[in-house]
């Protein structure tokens, strides 16, 4: 009876969502956790809203709270088609920036299946 009960408590343990989290280089979680909001703007560029631990991005964010998708990016519409992949399927996504650069320049997306 008691390794039913241990098995009982991991199982809700490990049930739980874990909340986005940022590094200096990255932010990494699931798709509805790891972006707070996506925004087109009219430079072609998209803005992806970082989440609360956003502070420990080692970049410059727009307004605070941006990291940029720049349209120039060489794969830039497979990175965005990767993103809202990640955010209707709820996936866990890593949002890699380019370190220390002005506006929070995202460099890759790694979309876990």
């Amino acid at each position: 009876m008691m390794l039913k009960g241990i098995i009982f408590v991991v199982f809700v343990a490990l049930s739980f969502n874990v909340a986005a989290v940022c590094s200096a280089t990255s932010c990494s979680g699931k798709g509805k956790d790891v972006l707070l909001s996506i925004y087109p703007n009219g430079s072609g560029n998209v803005y992806l809203q970082a989440p609360a631990d956003r502070a420990n991005l080692n970049c410059v964010l727009i307004e605070g709270h941006y990291m940029t998708l720049k349209q120039s990016h060489p794969l830039f519409k497979e990175i965005y088609s990767t993103l809202l992949t990640g955010i209707a399927a709820n996936k866990h996504m890593t949002i890699r920036i380019k370190t220390g650069s002005a506006g929070c320049e995202v460099s890759y997306v790694r979309m876990f299946v």
